[in-house]
């Protein structure tokens, strides 16, 4: 089970124009989710028609913001996060499943997953984890990677 936080979703399905990212990691977990606090946090008209795509396909899908309270506990315990990194750590710390990862890139959600115990991976962990699995071949990981580093994601 994977549950998105926006940026990730945005770099790859508009900064770096590669959401075939998003339907390789399908192929090792059927579990990806955004959610619907997430998906409206997405604005750009490339990265909506990539993600509706791709919720078409069934290879990402929507969910539920999680339980209120959980949400508002860490809201007033973690005021510096978004709401779309709070709702994805509510969630994932409402599941504690072994094989829920929070995906998400920005430092302080990432620390504060941690601290929670949460599994967490960024995108540079997904693009590992696809070439490990040989999803994808070692020149698409240094291109991809490339991409992102010329990119403006943070």
């Amino acid at each position: 089970m994977r549950i998105f936080n926006a940026s990730p979703l945005i770099l790859l399905l508009e900064e770096i124009d590669e959401p075939d990212i998003i339907e390789e990691l399908f192929n090792i977990d059927r579990e990806l989710f955004i959610p619907e606090r997430v998906v409206n946090e997405i604005k750009s008209k490339k990265a909506k028609k990539n993600l509706e795509s791709l919720m078409g396909k069934g290879k990402i899908n929507s969910c539920k913001n999680g339980k209120d309270e959980i949400f508002s506990f860490l809201k007033n315990r973690f005021p510096m996060l978004d709401e779309g990194e709070l709702t994805v750590i509510s969630i994932a710390y409402e599941y504690k499943r072994k094989d829920c990862f929070v995906i998400i890139d920005e430092y302080a959600g990432r620390e504060i997953s941690k601290k929670l115990g949460l599994n967490l991976k960024g995108i540079f962990g997904i693009l590992l984890e696809l070439y490990k699995n040989k999803k994808i071949k070692r020149e698409r990981l240094m291109g991809t990677c490339r991409k992102i580093d010329k990119s403006n994601f943070r």
